[in-house]
């Protein structure tokens, strides 16, 4: 991996790079646009709870269900409902023309996690049957395409990162906190199961904790991490737990409204607390450039263009990264790419769910763009094991690339990635 070769084109100007980037070959345009290949940076499936049913327990008036595997590991039902997304992946690139009936030619790479390996290989069971698809992993503990490396890319500034977390609320995480009470208060209403979203004194009396008992601050951890906390942040992990909970098809007695559309409209302040912690643009460009590029030059391959990273892979049509939320949410915050589906919050990474980034060309002008897509399964398709198929297909909403649009001439794209990128250390 050219680390060095990255670190030396940085130390020239942004619009150099971005002139070297721009110089592509062109080619005689095809009758119709073409899709030329795809790359699905995705969360892993359903995973089973971190935290013991006990401890989710003591912030809810009714028990927890029990997962089937140990904590953070892919439950079956999350194998089987990748397999089914693999299957419609196959089907969908097959319409498109970008397979053939028997193609194998989809590249895996998988953290170094049970959740993320077993969710490869469960998309590969859908995606390419029948093919001895490999499973491909870095030599490298933490891998850097998943977790932030010290590189000359993007070296870590820790303090830095708090700062531009700290600007985007004006330096009062309580006063962004009491913005989010309204919100806070339906979930926390969910948890204790109140017949009104503001809970009663009486019915919130019979928990052992409350969201509200989690201080606020802002700080540097012991490992030399930001750290945040408050009530509102702490609905995350419990949250996530409800959710995988949920699409795993687990029962929840004694509970009321748990469905789709409740949990949907609880996931609301979740949905606040992951852009405040992983959608700020220094956070993904400490923890995500260096994916960034190597994403940039798997969708320039072949274009003719100055690549300043390794592509992944070897030239497949497809390739896939199996990683973790901050995968997902991280890399979207660094490139400003927003959606909002249905059932989660805005701007949340489903289980299973992922960006889409396509490369097509033109057949007006010869031209190369890119359009990028969240897709992800919803939640019911989840809890109920609903096939996929383009006539039921997963939750899918086009992504405007900023200063670009839904789609993006391939050139304009690297510009974008170079820029945002490049801010960390040139800013």
């Amino acid at each position: 991996m050219r680390i060095g070769s990255i670190a030396a084109g940085f130390a020239l100007t942004v619009s150099t790079i971005m002139g070297a980037v721009a110089a592509q070959t062109t080619r005689s345009p095809p009758p119709q646009d073409k899709l030329e290949r795809v790359v699905i940076v995705m969360r892993h499936g359903v995973r089973s709870a971190m935290s013991s049913p006990e401890e989710l327990g003591r912030y809810s008036r009714r028990a927890w269900p029990k997962f089937a595997v140990p904590p953070g590991h892919l439950t079956a039902n999350g194998a089987t409902l990748v397999t089914m997304l693999g299957g419609w992946y196959r089907a969908h690139y097959r319409q498109l023309g970008l397979l053939g009936a028997n193609d194998c030619a989809v590249y895996y790479w998988a953290n170094h996690t049970q959740r993320t390996e077993a969710t490869a290989t469960a998309l590969a069971t859908g995606l390419t049957p029948g093919c001895a698809a490999t499973i491909h992993q870095s030599a490298a503990a933490p891998d850097p395409l998943f977790e932030a490396p010290q590189t000359p890319l993007a070296p870590l500034d820790p303090q830095r990162m708090l700062a531009a977390i700290s600007a985007r609320v004006d330096g009062d995480l309580a006063a962004w906190d009491a913005r989010q009470g309204p919100d806070r208060d339906r979930f926390e209403a969910l948890l204790l199961q109140c017949r009104r979203v503001t809970c009663s004194a009486g019915e919130r009396s019979k928990v052992q904790r409350r969201l509200g008992d989690t201080p606020v601050a802002m700080r540097i951890d012991a490992s030399g991490k930001p750290d945040l906390t408050s009530p509102s942040l702490q609905v995350a992990g419990i949250a996530e737990s409800l959710v995988m909970a949920y699409a795993d098809g687990l029962a929840f007695p004694g509970w009321r409204g748990i469905d789709a559309a409740t949990i949907g409209k609880a996931l609301v302040v979740h949905g606040a607390g992951i852009d405040l912690r992983t959608r700020t643009p220094e956070v993904g460009r400490q923890t995500s450039s260096y994916l960034a590029m190597r994403l940039l030059a798997t969708l320039q391959r072949g274009a003719g263009a100055t690549a300043l990273a390794d592509p992944i892979g070897d030239a497949e049509k497809i390739v896939v990264l199996s990683g973790h939320d901050g995968t997902v949410t991280m890399l979207a915050g660094l490139l400003g790419l927003d959606w909002k589906l249905r059932d989660y919050g805005a701007g949340e990474a489903a289980p299973g769910g992922g960006l889409v980034f396509e490369v097509w060309r033109e057949g007006a002008s010869g031209q190369q763009v890119v359009r990028a897509r969240y897709v992800a399964q919803g939640l019911d398709q989840m809890r109920h094991r609903i096939s996929l198929s383009e006539g039921t297909p997963p939750d899918s909403v086009a992504l405007t690339i900023p200063d670009c649009g839904e789609t993006c001439a391939l050139s304009a794209f690297a510009g974008h990635v170079l820029k945002q990128v490049s801010t960390v250390t040139q800013g």
